[in-house]
């Protein structure tokens, strides 16, 4: 088990952690090339292959983490740090570990980092190049139909798209849950009524008859995922123009979870690999900012909602009633891992719109502005199928 004592590993060594790694052929900086295991160099083109670790992505027991953060705690503040490469001098938000100088490109790293009690251990790599999250996110600004026309053309640009690694977290949980309730099977009954003409007329009718059940049911829910920020998309304080729109638009943690919920939580976590620096090289990486107790409370909630479902699933039937339900929870595990996303944001008639690319699905999730001429006669157009449809329907009549 990693040990939570912050002295575990010397400062010097942790702030090498993501280190440049230089070219074979012009000592230029590399960065990782998505969807493979090599990294490429920025300047020259030269492909620079590297050695993936063989180690088994390691599940920490979560009790014993929860016992010792009780009584140690962590402290996150951002930090004005000096390039090693050419001295330039910029300031790493709170929220970063990992990002690059803005002068020369270098790899940069917090030196706080070093005093976290968790580090990731595994990541998800980017399998989705830049130029492919590009090509996605025009795709999708083309294919919205009540998108202004002018937003179209804004598509040509490069959206100020950034690739960063998000932090989450992953559980693990055996559930054993017994339950009682009731089960409701439909069933078609007839039965004679008299009209208003006083005929009587022959109808059918729905009727549910409720069984007592009691049951139980058990689980093993794996990987299940929680963000691990609640921060927004870091960019420096020496944000160029073209990163006005990122730097305040709320990325990560709640703000994309509550507006991009579904890509957000569909992950492959079978394609999890043992943390490597060579992975982070030439993108962002963000320290979490949502402590392990509050986010296995997040957790928890996802798994009892899953429980919920298993159970009604037992019971069976058209509708089912829980009146009771007692679950017990055993072999907790958890990891922290990093997750690729390429995000940014535009601005279009003063307001912010934002988007994810899912690094390693491609998937899309947006803000999108609607063009209030395309509403008007869109809705125009129903009003006058309606008015066709009546005008239609009372000739024929």
């Amino acid at each position: 088990m990693e040990n939570p004592n912050a002295s575990q590993t010397t400062l010097d060594a942790m702030t090498d952690k993501v280190r440049a790694f230089p070219c074979q052929s012009c000592g230029a900086k590399l960065s990782f090339s998505p969807g493979t295991t090599s990294l490429k160099c920025d300047y020259c083109g030269a492909v620079n292959e590297f050695d993936e670790k063989t180690d088994v992505v390691e599940e920490l027991d979560l009790d014993d983490w929860l016992r010792k953060l009780e009584v140690l705690h962590e402290t996150y503040e951002q930090e004005h740090l000096k390039c090693k490469n050419c001295s330039g001098e910029q300031t790493l938000p709170a929220n970063l570990f990992a990002s690059s100088c803005v002068f020369c490109g270098t790899p940069i790293t917090s030196q706080s980092y070093a005093r976290r009690l968790i580090k990731p251990k595994s990541l998800v790599p980017f399998k989705i190049a830049k130029l492919q999250a590009q090509d996605k996110w025009r795709a999708w600004l083309k294919s919205l139909w009540l998108a202004p026309s002018a937003l179209k053309k804004y598509a040509q640009s490069d959206g100020g798209i950034k690739g960063l690694y998000v932090p989450y977290w992953t559980f693990d949980a055996n559930t054993f849950s017994q339950y009682t309730g009731q089960r409701g099977d439909d069933r078609i009954e007839t039965y004679t009524t008299t009209n208003s003409n006083g005929e009587h007329v022959t109808q059918t009718r729905t009727v549910t008859d409720w069984t007592y059940v009691t049951g139980n049911v058990s689980f093993f829910h794996n990987d299940v995922l929680v963000s691990g920020s609640k921060t927004t998309f870091g960019a420096t304080d020496q944000a160029r123009s073209g990163d006005t729109a990122i730097t305040g638009a709320g990325f990560v943690g709640a703000a994309i979870m509550t507006a991009f919920p579904t890509k957000l939580r569909t992950w492959n976590t079978v394609e999890l690999v043992p943390y490597q620096d060579e992975y982070i090289s030439g993108f962002q990486a963000e320290a979490y900012s949502v402590a392990l107790k509050p986010a296995f409370a997040k957790g928890k909630e996802f798994i009892d909602a899953k429980v919920q479902s298993l159970v009604r699933q037992d019971i069976g039937g058209d509708h089912q009633r829980i009146s009771s339900l007692n679950t017990h929870y055993s072999h907790l595990t958890f990891k922290h891992i990093l997750l690729p996303m390429w995000v940014s944001a535009y601005l279009f008639s003063g307001k912010t719109y934002r988007f994810v690319v899912n690094g390693q699905t491609g998937e899309v999730e947006g803000e999108s502005p609607k063009s209030g001429w395309k509403i008007f006669f869109l809705v125009s157009a129903i009003l006058f199928v309606v008015f066709l449809l009546l005008v239609f329907g009372g000739s024929q009549r």
